[in-house]
């Protein structure tokens, strides 16, 4: 199919994240309907969570501050997360966030030596790019970038299975590409009982950048169909479901709002 070289500039989209990808692949409807500008700001205790773990890993990795310094420059990311939420007058669950920010301490306690005995990093949340033959890169953000590997931490309640899940591929290949360093996930496992730092490596980074590359031009096709985000809408043929009733396939009010718009839900 011919495609247009000015189809991702068209609509916006200046480079292609894994994110980006992985939605595509799993729900290539909401992509759609998020870059026409149908999206809203989320927040969740987890995520919220995993953002106040990092920041306090990075500060523990990248200088020589105390644990007691790392633990409350976690906490302070709780509280500019609740300045936005608050702000975006968001929906949230505060005291599920509790529940999981009373193990904040006990966890950097735990975790940071580990890192430490890692080394300094090069670099901790750095952009790096790679081009596969599109008109935009792929770009993404690295956890801990270090000599001889590049990290992404994931925080977790529920221990990693052997094989590592398809979107956390896709990630670390990007990085691994970009930076020519051994991709590794990290889970900071945690529990009630529980406080574990497991390391897995990807190592099939060329299949999952063919992959990517692939899923890529997809999305490069689609857009290509119009300049019209409507028209691309409905020249895809996809129907998405936006009941909520899959728990893995959540969509915003806002999102639902677009999709029913884009795809003529109602009609």
């Amino acid at each position: 199919m011919k495609t247009n070289d000015k189809a991702f500039e068209q609509y916006g989209v200046k480079y292609l994240s894994p994110s980006a990808i992985n939605k595509f692949r799993k729900n290539p409807a909401k992509w759609l309907v998020n870059i026409a500008g149908y999206r809203d700001k989320i927040f969740s205790p987890a995520m919220t969570y995993g953002i106040a773990i990092e920041q306090g890993i990075t500060m523990g990795v990248m200088t020589s501050a105390s644990i007691n310094e790392c633990i409350d420059s976690a906490m302070n990311e709780y509280d500019q997360i609740y300045k936005k939420i608050e702000e975006e007058k968001a929906k949230y669950d505060f005291a599920k966030c509790l529940e999981k920010q009373i193990s904040v301490g006990e966890v950097l306690e735990k975790i940071i030596p580990m890192y430490r005995k890692f080394g300094k990093p090069v670099a901790c949340q750095e952009w790096v790019e790679i081009y596969l033959d599109l008109p935009i890169p792929f770009k993404g953000i690295v956890d801990i970038l270090y000599e001889d590997s590049v990290r992404d931490l994931k925080t977790t309640g529920i221990m990693p299975k052997e094989i590592i899940k398809t979107d956390y591929q896709n990630q670390l290949s990007m990085y691994a590409l970009a930076t020519s360093k051994r991709p590794f996930v990290d889970y900071v496992y945690v529990t009630k009982y529980k406080r574990e730092l497991i390391s897995k490596e990807v190592t099939n980074v060329d299949e999952n950048i063919k992959n990517m590359r692939r899923i890529a031009m997809k999305m490069w096709q689609l857009l290509s169909f119009s300049s019209d985000i409507h028209e691309v809408c409905a020249m895809s043929c996809l129907e998405p479901d936006i009941s909520n009733e899959d728990f893995m396939n959540q969509w915003s009010d806002t999102e639902r709002k677009g999709a029913t718009l884009l795809f003529d839900l109602n009609t």
